[in-house]
């Protein structure tokens, strides 16, 4: 895949992740894609209980176990999914599942974020995640994403998303100014929009901050 493709398919999945804080449960699915590959059915099935810190050297790791059928596999995830999805959680069961959606109302939900022009949904925001991976990767290392589906070679695969993807680093979030500015002015070139109130507004972003990063 051409870079300039690779930029788009990241803006692609920055938004997405963006828009989304608007309604913090669509949020937190739209995280759990990115954040370890969730299928649908995965999401569909998570619990509380499912829900893991670890330590490890000192530093604490997060995952989750996804459960598809009778196919179980633990995934890492970043320490901001992990801890919107605790809060979520607080007041179910151990048992209890955490999202209460279909699988076309899931795919509904990725698809009403998704970039005007561009249409995703669970499987194809996937897959745009695995193709950034998958660029991160050096010759040979090929197997990660293979073994993040089969749940082995879990902490090679830690390691690895907390080198390179960009949901761990918090490039798919705007809580840095710098990543923010970024996003907002691509935003403005691919949208076409230049009023910092509608940007804000789109977004779901405090509009004093939008007029600061795009210095109006």
């Amino acid at each position: 895949m051409r870079s300039v493709d690779l930029l788009r398919l990241e803006f692609d999945i920055q938004h997405i992740a963006v828009v989304s804080r608007k309604i913090p449960e669509e949020h937190a699915l739209v995280r759990l894609i990115l954040s370890a590959l969730a299928t649908a059915e995965e999401l569909q099935n998570l619990v509380k209980r499912d829900l893991r810190l670890v330590k490890r050297s000192g530093e604490n790791y997060y995952s989750v176990r996804l459960t598809s059928g009778r196919k179980s596999r633990l995934s890492p995830i970043d320490a901001k999914t992990y801890s919107i999805l605790l809060e979520m959680s607080k007041g179910k069961s151990k048992k209890e599942r955490i999202f209460d959606y279909s699988k076309e109302e899931m795919d509904r939900i990725v698809e009403k974020y998704s970039p005007s022009g561009r249409r995703y949904n669970v499987d194809k925001l996937r897959k745009a995640v695995i193709e950034i991976l998958k660029d991160c990767m050096l010759f040979g290392d090929e197997s990660y994403i293979e073994d993040l589906m089969e749940g082995v070679n879990i902490e090679k695969v830690t390691d690895f998303f907390y080198d390179f993807h960009p949901m761990y680093a918090g490039m798919w979030d705007i809580d840095d100014d710098e990543v923010a500015e970024d996003f907002i002015v691509t935003y403005s070139k691919l949208m076409g929009i230049d009023n910092p109130r509608e940007i804000a507004t789109a977004i779901g972003e405090e509009v004093d901050r939008v007029k600061r990063l795009m210095k109006k």
